[in-house]
């Protein structure tokens, strides 16, 4: 089991390990060289700069990293379970690092190099064999924040069975998408996606075009992202793309060579965004563009491509082969880019990685691509691809020949086999867990309902005025046995907009009956017969945060915010007094009328409520999941996690585990016991008086909550929160902190 991870080297790329690891709930020790006034200082700054760039998912995982330095602190690396290296790209730097550890880690340590320019096998010295065994690659994308993929590779030697736990682990755990690759310089994603980005380099200048001309071809009308080319070199570092080039070139003997007028630019310093500039840069408010025939800087020119505007709202793959068919010179660029990329591919991926779908997968994870390079070969047709790629030149590729006997790389039942005519089921290999995992987050977007288990249906509700209705038509399925809801609301998830406007109209009816079909998704909840588990992945104050407080589990991403903003412009969220009393409430004892507050309870260390109404309101907004759990938004029977793309599998499983239990359901509320009732009251008070509210706001309130402390019925209880709301929306001064708290979770949004 991992608890611990060492982490040598503080850069950009140790540093943001450091905060995924401790977000994750690992115990990280991050070393550095030593420095000379404070020997722990290049470590400390690494440091500060992960959480300056949000390395840190959870801000207050930060307490969970230890600096030191390696002239020092190396002896601690024997208690990690993991060490990982994540020194400078310099060979012998790494194997006398890497001879070190041999002497310090523990037998049992995994042992990994963050590099994806050497290969393993060149990395170890001789004195340093006996570590084969568990010495794999890491290879992490940055930032890790926002790319999931790590390419994962091992040695002959290697415990299989202890590396394929590893990779589960950093799925699971560390929520990457983790693809097994061959030991090979660049491994697949930056060896196929620096190539495909130097040929759209290179052959810029063959064809005379622009460089806007050259990113409106190469961006998402080839299914590449926004940044294009010289866009995505500017944002990342012409000089990432130099190193990364002349490296690549050395260890694979692949010409990776950039133009004459790029090593021109590079050399004047002009790297980017952190050089002020690089092809494309700002002065004052002239927006200007390197000019590749000139070397020069001209005013940047919105480019004029015939037929472009057309196919850019076309689906992908039309958009693909439509691109071939522009007219020239775009035509023939677009052709010689995707012949040349496509040649390249075709001829290295026997040697790079072990399957078809690994390609594929490395580009779209690792680079963005909409689909992989065989996935578009396949769109394309293989007749017309061999002709592009015999166009680049030489003669057609034994893969692609192979794939055009069998009618295509993909099949119903599977796919290509590298090495053989034979087709491989898809189900077999890998990466077929995390494709059905991002598949069924797919289809669930489409189509709006899922089944992501057995008896088990997914729910997205975009608006909470539809959910009863959702409700409905999943439960008329037969064998349905729990539900999964994810919401994806806008702002605050409820309609105040509309409120507002019916109460500004005075339009009094329209506003209970709106208020009625909104309450109408907690009745729903109220009367389900089958488990009930909320996903929340993002933005979750205001209704998502409600439906948690609701549901039998949660499953939280770890970025996931909470909270009522809407408390500040005093309303009481819809649904959520009545959530917290019917399904959050402790043990049975402290709603007993003589029931008296214990010192255990007073202290904190017992409580008499999973976490009152007025406790939870406090919190406007609450920035990871994380901290939600430790003030009361989620218990401990709910799941936080990193692994975004397996929480609908997570909610799913425990949704199934829930369908086999006796649930706890409450048709009404508890009648507290009168120490109870006298806290809630304070805490009221104290609430309405943080939210500076008017008296005649605050007793609405008081009034609610002294109906509620009583007891019950839950149908009766909504109604009563439905009648508050209307009295509180009456109030101009209600609506005029309202309209200020949707504007500050409008801009928040932005």
């Amino acid at each position: 089991m991992i608890r611990r991870i060492g982490i040598v080297g503080a850069g950009s790329m140790g540093g943001a390990i450091a905060g995924l690891a401790a977000s994750a709930g690992l115990e990280v020790l991050l070393l550095d060289v030593r420095g000379e006034d404070d020997p722990s200082a290049p470590a400390r700054r690494g440091l500060e700069r992960a959480i300056a760039s949000r390395a840190f998912l959870d801000p207050e995982a930060v307490r969970r990293v230890t600096v030191g330095n390696i002239d020092d602190h190396l002896a601690l690396l024997a208690e990690c379970d993991w060490i990982l290296e994540a020194i400078v790209e310099d060979r012998e730097l790494k194997r006398d690092l890497f001879r070190a550890l041999v002497s310090i880690a523990r037998e049992d340590a995994i042992i990994t190099t963050n590099t994806s320019t050497f290969t393993l096998g060149s990395l170890l010295p001789r004195d340093a064999m006996a570590v084969r065994d568990r010495f794999f690659a890491t290879h992490f994308f940055n930032p890790p924040r926002a790319l999931l993929l790590v390419e994962v590779a091992c040695l002959p030697e290697a415990d299989q069975r202890r590396f394929d736990r590893f990779v589960r682990f950093l799925e699971r755990r560390l929520g990457r998408r983790a693809l097994v690759v061959r030991d090979t310089p660049g491994f697949v994603a930056n060896r196929f996606g620096i190539y495909a980005l130097v040929l759209a380099i290179r052959y810029t200048g063959e064809f005379g075009l622009a460089l806007e001309e050259v990113d409106a071809l190469t961006g998402p009308l080839l299914g590449r992202p926004r940044s294009a080319t010289f866009r995505t070199v500017d944002l990342t570092g012409l000089d990432i793309l130099v190193l990364g080039t002349g490296s690549l070139r050395a260890s694979t003997g692949d010409d990776y060579t950039l133009p004459s007028w790029v090593e021109r630019l590079y050399a004047a310093g002009h790297l980017g965004d952190k050089t002020g500039g690089g092809f494309f840069r700002r002065e004052g408010e002239q927006h200007l563009a390197l000019d590749a025939s000139s070397g020069d800087y001209r005013p940047y020119r919105d480019p004029s491509i015939p037929g472009l505007a057309e196919l850019l709202g076309q689906p992908f793959p039309q958009r693909l082969r439509g691109a071939i068919e522009l007219p020239d010179p775009y035509g023939a660029y677009v052709r010689a880019l995707l012949g040349g990329t496509y040649r390249y591919v075709l001829e290295r991926t026997p040697e790079v990685a072990p399957d078809l779908p690994t390609v594929d997968r490395a580009l779209e994870w690792g680079f963005g691509w909409a689909a992989g390079p065989y996935r578009q070969m396949d769109a394309l047709g293989l007749d017309l691809v061999r002709e592009l790629v015999t166009i680049a030149g030489g003669d057609e590729p034994e893969l692609l020949s192979r794939a055009r006997r069998r009618g295509g790389f993909y099949s119903t039942d599977g796919v290509l086999d590298i090495a053989s005519d034979a087709v491989v089921p898809l189900s077999s290999l890998p990466t077929a867990r995390r494709t059905n995992q991002t598949n069924a987050w797919s289809a669930l977007d489409r189509h709006g309902m899922h089944e992501v288990a057995d008896g088990v249906v997914a729910l997205l509700v975009r608006e909470i005025g539809e959910f009863p209705a959702m409700v409905e038509a999943a439960t008329r399925q037969a064998g349905l046995q729990a539900l999964v809801v994810v919401p994806r609301l806008d702002s605050l998830g409820y309609p105040y907009e509309q409120l507002l406007r019916h109460a500004e109209s005075g339009e009094w009816q329209a506003l209970d009956e709106l208020l009625a079909r909104v309450q109408g998704a907690f009745t729903a909840i109220a009367g389900l017969g089958v488990p009930l588990v909320v996903v929340l992945d993002g933005a979750a104050r205001g209704a998502a945060t409600t439906l948690a407080l609701w549901a039998d589990r949660t499953v939280a991403y770890v970025t996931t915010t909470f909270g009522f903003p809407e408390v500040a412009a005093g309303l009481l969220p819809f649904g959520t007094i009545t959530g917290v009393l019917a399904r959050r409430t402790g043990d049975d004892v402290l709603f007993d009328e003589n029931a008296t507050l214990e010192p255990e309870v007073r202290s904190g260390t017992v409580e008499p409520a999973m976490a009152s109404w007025p406790t939870l309101a406090k919190s406007a907004s609450i920035d990871s999941a994380p901290r939600a759990r430790r003030l009361g938004f989620l218990t401990l029977g709910d799941v936080i996690t990193l692994d975004r793309d397996g929480m609908l599998e997570i909610a799913g499983t425990m949704a199934s585990t829930l369908a086999g239990s006796i649930l706890a359901r409450n048709s009404s509320l508890p009648k507290l016991a009168p120490v109870l009732r006298d806290r809630l009251t304070a805490e009221t008070v104290e609430l309405a008086e943080r939210a500076s509210l008017p008296s005649h706001l605050a007793e609405v309130w008081h009034q609610l909550m002294a109906q509620l402390g009583g007891g019950a019925a839950i149908a009766d209880a909504l109604a009563r929160e439905r009648e508050a709301l209307a009295r509180l929306l009456r109030a101009s001064e209600a609506r005029e902190r309202l309209r200020t708290v949707l504007q500050q979770a409008s801009a928040g949004r932005r």
